[in-house]
């Protein structure tokens, strides 16, 4: 009997041992879910190897502000896909320098202690589109700026309403929620 008794307990030992390691590996608990509160913001896309994405910021950043700084030309941010806000911002910030614009917003924004926000270019806005009743806050009824240019005189926006991704003018009043990448 106290062999059976010993054999069972270091069965037991073992097996306790095999799957404290197996459970302990990388299973996934801590890569965050859309819609979850992450490095500053909420988490808006996670890409294939659940490892990178982009986090929004948790509110909008202007209820309507303009594109440009009030001059009409090509600043080269013509980008669409996932992975290139960063760089159409940092574009269109280069070209149209100082003023009070959309791109400039979400680079000079500071919140919850991350300072590398930026324009979501065509497709990362979409991303926040299709996720926004995960991520919250915004208008069901407007029209959010893009990073991505069209033209000289107008750039990609999407309708939060119906989805459609037109071109709107530099000029007009849109909403702006900025986003980071992790």
């Amino acid at each position: 009997m106290k062999k059976n008794y010993f054999f069972l307990m270091k069965t037991f030992v073992v097996l306790s041992l095999f799957f404290a390691v197996a459970c302990s590996s990388d299973n996934g608990d801590d890569i965050p879910r859309v819609g979850q509160p992450y490095q500053g913001g909420i988490v808006a896309y996670i890409d294939e190897t659940g490892k990178h994405g982009l986090i929004a910021a948790p509110e909008d950043q202007s209820p309507g502000i303009q594109w440009y700084n009030g001059s009409y030309i090509e600043t080269g941010a013509t980008a669409i896909a996932i992975g290139t806000g960063k760089s159409n911002t940092e574009k269109i910030i280069e070209e149209q320098s100082a003023g009070t614009y959309a791109a400039k917003l979400c680079d000079d924004l500071v919140l919850n202690g991350y300072s590398d926000w930026f324009l979501p270019s065509k497709d990362e806005l979409n991303e926040l589109y299709k996720n926004r009743a995960e991520i919250g806050g915004f208008s069901n009824t407007s029209f959010y700026w893009s990073s991505s240019e069209d033209e000289s005189f107008s750039a990609c926006v999407q309708n939060f309403a119906s989805g459609i991704q037109p071109s709107d003018d530099k000029s007009m009043g849109c909403r702006v929620r900025a986003v980071r990448a992790f």
